[in-house]
């Protein structure tokens, strides 16, 4: 969150190159998965300044990643990222869903509502008028 907010100021402010580092940052050191929140910020960087945001992605990216394997090498004794780890496991299903468990539609829509309470309840009734919607103003 702070990464994307820091990455975003710096990017308002025009200062694409640091924008996407502090993406790296964020995305590398803090979760893996915000990179899909990153992507516009940072193909808009590349296409304004292609050649300092590349650089100052590539830099970050290669020094923390490396720092990250370094680190995880003192503490495990092999060779390992847990960022290729994790995206690996929950991205292209290398784990086993036994070990946390699979749930059917009707957890998700118990948890939706305990977590939004009638927010939820507001979103499927919207969803359940919107395909009534021709234009503008239903009818």
């Amino acid at each position: 969150m702070y990464a994307m907010s820091l990455s975003s100021g710096l990017f308002l402010l025009e200062k694409p190159a640091w924008a996407v580092a502090v993406a790296a940052v964020g995305v590398i050191l803090g979760w893996p998965f915000s990179i899909l929140a990153f992507l516009p910020l940072t193909f808009y960087s590349l296409a304004k300044q292609f050649k300092q945001a590349f650089l100052s992605g590539a830099v970050t990216s290669i020094a923390l990643l490396a720092l990250s394997i370094l680190i995880d090498h003192c503490y495990y004794q092999r060779w390992t990222s847990y960022v290729f780890n994790l995206l690996v496991y929950n991205v292209l299903g290398g784990g086993e869903s036994h070990l946390y468990g699979t749930e059917g539609p009707l957890f998700y829509i118990r948890n939706g509502f305990n977590n939004f309470n009638f927010c939820f309840i507001l979103v499927l009734l919207f969803l359940g008028i919107l395909p009534n919607c021709k234009e503008k103003v239903c009818p």
